[in-house]
């Protein structure tokens, strides 16, 4: 047969090919392409760089691509020794070189994929949140400097977990350790930035936390209504708990109406279950009791090496600053500080800032020592509206002041409201959902038990038995309200 007479696709050459592939939004896409016909395989393997390296570097954000790499070398087994983890952190102030494998770029292009829903979901909830509690005007998307801070942001805190939490995402029996017991390491991840950039992380933090503990029920906004005051659910049991108190399989777990997230494990550990994880929890995904991790009975020291214990470490200690000219003294407020010390601060630029996220920060430290102005959990209301992450056009500093002070004056603006269960019921919780499960029941069991309509695996005869098991033991009427 000749050249002629081939179909007008096999008459390309790979090259040629592998430029179109190289237009696919996501490594993810490739598959059913080179699954259709042998020559976008073939066209693939030839130019694997090519195609790869075009597609994530589209996909990812201007100015995040180093960050992108960064988490690729952070999963490399390398990373166990602490040397391979400073040129990893390194490697974020730095050009990157693509050479990957194609299981290296498919995490490259689902990380991408899964920190623009994050960042989308975040701007959506966040600018509208600032809205209501500053009064500031609304408006409905970010501005690109605020996107790259946002993306920024999100990449670090996992180059954070996949660097320091490792003890925390191990689920095997076997000896957990963390990667590093040098303090130095962490204290690279966090110097590399100013603390302004260090504070947009807490915030991205807070949120994934808040996500994760409280699902899509503690953040309803009604778009259609003029007040943003009546979009939020600021009372609302979280997802966490309805699932913790109500999943058959979970009635080994202790039912918590500890109000402070910091406290609860499982939490944490869905904090380090990975970016495509955390947007879908983020974007709404139904917890279910597979997403509940199980413990070995060593829990507690896993609290060594969640993401707030490393965030603390971002704190700055005024000892360890190295300013021209030096501070007279560690409790120097920062109006006290001169242009040139603050200036200090940033160690990507070493001159007078002037971002936005620099304004918000000193407007909310402005009379803090140092010590104060990172992680402080006198921000937490600030870390909730990503006090550093948005511009605020039009407003003084003065002003910016008066509204941060007032906003950490307030209550938690999203106290968490645990399940409110008295001791009884919750014996009687556990003691019904551990027999539906020991008779291979699997479902949703409502507080006070009867209703069998989300339980499934349990023929009718077995549903009776269990009743009657109840019954004789005392543990059938609730004690509490429903």
């Amino acid at each position: 047969m000749s050249s002629t007479d081939l179909p007008p696709l096999l008459r390309l050459p790979l090259h040629t090919i592998a430029h179109i592939l190289s237009e696919s939004n996501t490594i993810q896409e490739l598959k059913p392409i080179i699954l259709s016909h042998s020559i976008f395989r073939d066209a693939l393997r030839e130019n694997l760089h090519l195609v790869a390296g075009a597609i994530v570097t589209r996909q990812a954000p201007d100015g995040t691509l180093p960050f992108v790499t960064a988490l690729v070398s952070s999963q490399r087994p390398s990373i166990f020794e602490p040397d391979a983890a400073k040129q990893v952190l390194r490697c974020v102030t730095s050009s990157p070189t693509l050479g990957l494998s194609m299981a290296e770029y498919a995490y490259m292009s689902k990380s991408c994929s899964s920190a623009d829903i994050i960042c989308k979901q975040m701007a959506t909830e966040l600018l509208a949140f600032q809205c209501q509690e500053l009064g500031t005007n609304r408006r409905d998307r970010a501005f690109p400097q605020e996107e790259f801070r946002v993306y920024r942001a999100v990449f670090r805190y996992q180059l954070m977990c996949n660097l320091f939490c490792h003890q925390l995402c191990s689920t095997s029996n076997t000896e957990s350790r963390p990667r590093f017991e040098d303090e130095n390491l962490k204290h690279l991840f966090f110097s590399s930035f100013s603390p302004w950039v260090n504070e947009e992380l807490s915030c991205v933090f807070v949120f994934l936390r808040r996500k994760a503990a409280q699902g899509r029920d503690i953040f309803c906004l009604d778009h259609s209504s003029t007040s943003y005051s009546d979009g939020f659910n600021k009372s609302s049991p979280t997802a966490y708990d309805d699932i913790l108190t109500h999943d058959v399989t979970l009635f080994h777990h202790e039912i918590e109406d500890n109000p402070d997230l910091n406290f609860i494990s499982q939490i944490h550990w869905m904090l380090c279950m990975g970016l495509p994880f955390l947007s879908y929890i983020v974007s709404g995904g139904t917890l279910r009791a597979s997403g509940i991790p199980q413990f070995s009975k060593g829990l507690p020291a896993t609290r060594a090496y969640n993401p707030q214990t490393i965030l603390l470490c971002s704190r700055l200690k005024p000892e360890e600053l190295t300013l021209n000219p030096p501070l007279r003294h560690g409790a120097l407020k920062l109006q006290e500080w001169s242009s040139a010390q603050i200036s200090q601060l940033d160690p990507r630029r070493r001159r007078d800032p002037q971002t936005s996220s620099f304004h918000a920060w000193m407007a909310a430290h402005v009379k803090s020592p140092i010590s104060q102005t990172v992680f402080c959990d006198a921000d937490s209301n600030l870390w909730l509206i990503g006090y550093v992450l948005w511009r605020i056009p039009d407003t003084s500093p003065v002003l910016l002041q008066k509204m941060y002070a007032a906003l950490r004056r307030e209550q938690s603006l999203f106290p968490r409201r645990g399940p409110e269960w008295g001791e009884d019921d919750r014996v009687r919780s556990r003691r019904q959902r551990m027999d539906i499960f020991l008779a291979r029941g699997l479902g949703y069991w409502p507080r006070g038990g009867g209703d069998w309509s989300q339980i499934r695996g349990l023929s009718e005869s077995q549903k009776e038995a269990l009743e009657a098991k109840w019954l004789r033991e005392g543990v059938t009427e609730p004690t509490g309200e429903r």
